[in-house]
């Protein structure tokens, strides 16, 4: 604020000239030398050499001497500059002016160049002066405006001495000012000389921790550098490499593409060729167990031709001594009779005497005896060989009609379904469907292909009823994923009259195969298999959406390479619904199913039958009787038509086991409980899964 005020004095007497105010200005500052040692202890004053233009200066020193200056100090007491004027000599102020002068310069500019230790204390210090001096100026405005207003009141009869007040005014402030940064740059200098030392030694210290500490900083900003130049040559190289790999990826991907049908049509025609080896092995074996075994004849009896079997060799030669052994049993018998009428009474003591004797008659009726047991003994061995060979038979006739289906059927040209399965050899043929063994080009692996054919000659409405069933069989099976159940894979239409289900492919045989070639099974390995077969029916009561299987029978449970029983086909399946109640659902399909297998509450005409997951424990209870006494337990020689017809299932109150084979106890309670006739008491699959019977502990 003191330096606009000058600054104003200064353009108010621009037009003043006094060669003499620089020489007072400093007699000033020498006398002030002396004067303000007592007003340093009160006020330090820090603050930058005052420069004026030498005409402000001029103007200012004219002023001066024509009117004179006061100039009050922030300690108290007044200057007069007329007196300084008339008291020193014209030498004393030129060498004052010159050693004051250079003096103070060089005490700013040192002062200026230590600022940055004392910066705060100094700021203080200016800060307080300032507010000071600008406080006296304002005191002096304040009077000598006053003094003005009382002079214009008067008349203003003099305005030449109302312009020299003002000039007056402005020289005094522009003095004041000058005394007081002078009398600060002293009072600075001495306290500069005192506080020195200790400050310039604390600075050393400071600045040498300081150096210390940024040469420290520059290490690590060296090190920090260095570990980024070497990140950063690294990333370097990984970008480099990982473009690399990204082209030698689409190279791959490229050279994939190209070389995927070419290894696509290798991989299929070497299974093509292996799969017609297999087709030309299995018709040699057929050819030459036809011969052993037997074959189809055909019977033409006017204008009905029909077919007939026809015993091969073997079973020739069977018979031909099973008929040889009775034969040989027949005379035997007559020679023993006639041994016995030979003998004479007792009574006939002249007979007893001429004819044989006693003992030889005994004798040779023991003979005839061990005769007739080793007859009887080969007679059995000629049987079980024969029932043997009825099992070959039976797989003989089995094998001959799936290649005959397989030679009618149009995918016997080894196609590529869906751009990805290559259709082997037929594994067998239902009323609407044909499964063949296929491979998956795109997994690797086996599956099963069964192929829907809607028959053309069928409505519409038949049809799409079927497809209605297949996609809903598709849609339930879809989501079973469990060790014990068939996977299905995939689902995806051929033409407008077949379309295709992609299975897991069991190598093994199925149940009703097994049991076919081996009737009766040692009760341990049944066991096992029911085990299985609860296991899955377990997993699909446990579902959100509980499903019944319905269709429970030997042909629907395969087995893989390792003999892992696995529940299939779920073509009559039944959803659960939630608010479904205890006693089960509606059984909308009646009619459908084996009848051998399902319980009798599906065989009610009266009412709509209610089922629940009931229905699979009977048919695992019927399965698990087939196994062990090699027959149904319920219209074992019956065709479905008479079951439905005389009502079997409907009369099937209780189950009878035979006395061979023997069968443990518990196996037998448990195929009670299963075969309960009243829904209500036979439990459901995940009671019955808690029976003693289905689980297994170490001994």
């Amino acid at each position: 604020m003191s330096e606009d005020v000058l600054l104003h004095f200064t353009s108010n007497s621009s037009n003043q000239s006094d060669q003499s105010l620089p020489s007072k200005i400093a007699k000033l500052e020498a006398r002030m030398v002396g004067k303000t040692s007592s007003a340093a202890a009160a006020a330090v004053v820090v603050s930058p050499p005052l420069q004026l233009p030498a005409a402000q200066v001029s103007s200012s020193s004219a002023a001066g001497s024509k009117f004179g200056v006061n100039a009050s100090g922030g300690g108290g007491g007044g200057i007069c500059a007329e007196s300084l004027s008339s008291s020193d000599s014209e030498e004393d102020d030129t060498n004052g002016r010159e050693f004051l002068i250079q003096a103070n310069f060089q005490k700013r500019r040192k002062l200026a160049d230590d600022a940055d230790s004392t910066a705060a204390d100094q700021i203080k210090v200016v800060a307080d002066v300032r507010q000071k001096v600008v406080e006296t100026v304002e005191v002096k405005n304040g009077s000598e405006g006053n003094k003005r207003k009382q002079t214009r009141g008067k008349g203003n009869s003099n305005p030449a001495r109302g312009r020299g007040s003002l000039i007056n005014d402005q020289t005094r402030i522009q003095s004041s000012s000058l005394a007081l940064q002078s009398s600060n740059g002293l009072l600075e200098n001495s306290h500069k000389k005192e506080s020195s030392r200790p400050k310039e030694q604390s600075g050393q210290n400071e600045r040498a921790s300081f150096e210390e500490e940024v040469t420290s900083l520059r290490a690590k900003i060296t090190t920090l550098e260095e570990d980024l130049r070497k990140a950063r040559q690294e990333a370097s190289d990984y970008q480099h490499l990982s473009q690399q790999l990204e082209k030698e990826l689409k190279e791959l991907k490229s050279n994939e593409q190209q070389v995927k049908p070419k290894r696509m049509k290798v991989i299929s025609d070497l299974l093509i060729s292996v799969s017609k080896a297999e087709r030309q092995e299995a018709r040699m074996k057929v050819r030459h167990d036809s011969l052993r075994l037997g074959n189809v004849g055909v019977i033409r009896a006017g204008t009905v031709i029909s077919e007939t079997w026809e015993d091969g060799q073997a079973v020739k030669d069977i018979n031909a001594q099973l008929r040889r052994l009775l034969e040989l049993r027949e005379a035997v018998e007559r020679q023993r009779k006639s041994l016995k009428k030979r003998q004479p009474d007792k009574g006939d003591v002249a007979e007893a005497e001429s004819g044989a004797p006693e003992e030889d008659a005994i004798i040779q009726d023991e003979i005839y005896k061990s005769r007739l047991a080793s007859i009887k003994r080969a007679k059995e061995s000629y049987v079980r060989e024969r029932d043997r060979y009825e099992l070959e038979k039976g797989r003989l006739i089995r094998e001959m009609k799936r290649i005959r289906d397989e030679d009618g059927s149009r995918f016997n040209n080894y196609q590529i379904l869906n751009h990805r399965y290559a259709l082997l050899n037929l594994l067998g043929k239902g009323g609407f469907s044909e499964v063949y063994k296929a491979f998956d080009l795109v997994e690797y692996r086996y599956v099963a292909c069964k192929l829907h054919g809607l028959n053309a000659q069928w409505s519409e409405d038949k049809k799409q009823s079927y497809i209605r069933h297949a996609i809903r069989e598709y849609n339930i099976h879809k989501t079973l994923v469990h060790h014990h159940i068939v996977r299905l894979w995939d689902i995806f239409e051929i033409d407008q009259n077949t379309f295709c289900t992609i299975l897991e492919y069991c190598s093994g045989k199925d149940l009703d195969a097994v049991l076919k070639a081996t009737p009766i099974l040692p009760e341990k390995e049944a066991r096992i298999i029911i085990f299985q077969i609860f296991q899955g029916l377990v997993y699909l009561n446990k579902r959100n959406q509980r499903i019944i299987h319905y269709d429970l029978k030997p042909g629907n449970v395969l087995f893989d390479e390792f003999g892992v029983a696995k529940v299939t086909d779920f073509g009559l399946s039944k959803i659960v619904e939630d608010d479904v109640g205890s006693q089960g659902m509606e059984l909308t399909s009646q009619g459908a199913g084996t009848y051998w297998y399902l319980p009798p509450e599906c065989f009610e005409l009266s009412k709509i039958p209610l089922i629940s997951s009931k229905v699979d424990v009977w048919s695992a209870g019927i399965l698990l009787y087939q196994m062990l006494f090699g027959r149904r337990p319920f219209g074992h020689d019956q065709t479905q038509e008479r079951i439905l017809r005389e009502d079997t299932i409907i009369k099937a109150r209780k189950v009878e086991f035979p006395s061979r084979p023997s069968v443990s106890n518990e196996a037998k309670e448990f195929i009670r409980r299963c075969l309960m006739y009243n829904q209500e008491e036979r439990p459901d699959v995940l009671t019955i899964a808690q029976d003693p019977y289905l689980i297994y502990s170490k001994k």
